[in-house]
């Protein structure tokens, strides 16, 4: 019987041997496969990295332009146009082209202004609103919209549908629903706080978002209802403001460089009378009615009771409706459709100031935001010094004093990505683990072996 137990266990012992030996070949295995992946990886990351010093060496036009307005930047000029006065007018053919083919603005603001309170102005409030959600479906951001509101109608205990406001009999369409931002509500809505909002002459307690944080790459556009006549327009009942404060307003954010261009639309009786007196230039205007002419609503509706648009706003909106993001539409086409007879009025259209044909300034230029994104192929490097940025130049650019707190010596360049690089286990490192864990486990086979021999 023992001779019988032990013939029983023989066959164990040469189970182990052929286990251990089969874990040794895969550990071996395994560890050479592992090498050659790594060793793969890198030459490919090798092949595929781009070449840094051919990068520095031949930069696009677009990118020494950047860097070199930049600099310009860092002497000290507030402005785009002071750069550009001190470093060479060159560069704006460059930058312009990025920026704008037709308009060379960078940033759309809008400016929404509705002079009215009370329930029986409610179309007023809607002219407004209607605006509002055009600026915003065709790309200019909450930010940059500055909405003025007396914001008592979607409330009003006469509104049959509380919480909104409408602009046509079927009611289609919202406008005040859940995504609107009233930047000056009630009683801010004011002379005062209008001229200030221009001329970005506030208190300093003034939050951003009442700001018109604008520069002189700035588009704007400033539509402006409420009851007027002869070269005035009245704010909530109690004040007015008159043609020559919205003149020299305008003076002011041109002295200041707060605008590109701005398109000023007045939707009032007599509006055309507000623009006469503006002489700043780049600003085009456009009204519903001239002197001595009224402005008319469109239709009302009868469950709520009151009118619920002016025709002016209302056709206007029957263009811009079928405008979308990028349209090629221009500004001509949309004067074009203004008809007298519909609107019961005759329109006012002021182009002596603008530098610019209507026909090659689109709509979206100022009911649009402009969102221009340049794709490089390979990385570069920002240069923060005159003397790097002229080692990297292929072409002479003249030089620029720079001031004593940003010199060559004591910046460093910054580098705007790093490649990544996978560098590969040596091969004897990771064998020498699967030996040793190989071994390991035969140690403790024959451990258990001897075990259940004993």
């Amino acid at each position: 019987m023992p001779r019988t137990c032990g013939l029983r266990r023989a066959p164990r012992w040469s189970v182990v041997g052929i286990w251990l030996l089969l874990l040794l070949v895969v550990s071996a295995t395994a560890a050479t496969a592992s090498h050659s992946d790594l060793k793969s990886e890198s030459q490919a990351q090798e092949h595929s990295a781009p070449d840094v010093s051919q990068a520095e060496q031949a930069p696009s036009a677009f990118e020494r332009a950047l860097v070199n307005l930049t600099l310009a930047f860092s002497s000290g000029h507030a402005s785009y146009a002071d750069a550009l006065d001190s470093y060479g007018s060159g560069q704006s053919d460059v930058i312009d082209g990025f920026f704008s083919s037709t308009s060379g603005h960078n940033n759309n603001w809008a400016v929404l202004v509705c002079t009215s309170r009370f329930w029986f102005n409610y179309r007023h409030i809607a002219n407004t609103l209607s605006i509002y959600r055009t600026v915003k479906r065709l790309g200019i951001p909450d930010s940059n919209i500055i909405l003025m509101l007396s914001d008592d109608v979607a409330c009003n205990p006469r509104n049959r549908f509380p919480g909104t406001v409408y602009n046509n009999a079927g009611r289609m369409l919202d406008l005040y629903g859940s995504n609107i931002e009233v930047d000056y509500r009630g009683y801010e809505v004011t002379v005062e706080n209008f001229i200030r909002l221009l001329t970005g002459r506030h208190d300093p307690f003034v939050p951003r978002s009442k700001r018109l944080l604008t520069n002189d790459r700035s588009n704007i556009l400033v539509f402006m209802t409420g009851h007027g006549g002869d070269e005035f327009l009245k704010f909530q009942d109690s004040e007015e403001i008159g043609a020559y404060d919205i003149a020299d307003a305008f003076a002011q954010m041109y002295e200041k460089q707060r605008y590109h261009e701005i398109l000023f639309m007045v939707d009032t009786c007599q509006a055309a009378t507000l623009y006469k007196r503006i002489y700043s230039p780049n600003i085009l205007a456009a009204a519903s009615s001239l002197k001595g002419e009224s402005s008319y609503s469109h239709h009302l509706d009868s469950e709520i009771g009151v009118a619920v648009i002016d025709r002016f706003t209302y056709f206007n909106l029957e263009t811009l409706e079928r405008v979308n993001r990028g349209d090629p539409t221009s500004i001509r086409y949309l004067f074009d459709s203004y008809n007298p007879t519909y609107m019961l009025s005759t329109p006012g259209i002021r182009t002596d100031l603008f530098n610019r044909g209507l026909p090659q300034t689109l709509v979206t230029d100022f009911f649009g935001g402009v969102q221009n994104i340049e794709l490089s192929s390979s990385r570069y490097t920002l240069l923060s010094s005159r003397a790097a940025a002229d080692s990297a130049s292929t072409e002479p650019l003249p030089k620029i004093e720079e001031p004593a707190r940003a010199r060559a010596d004591s910046v460093e360049p910054i580098a705007l990505s790093k490649e990544r690089r996978v560098e590969p286990v040596p091969m004897h490192s990771r064998t020498a683990t699967w030996l040793y864990l190989g071994a390991l486990a035969a140690v403790v086979g024959a451990a258990c072996t001897v075990f259940q021999n004993v």
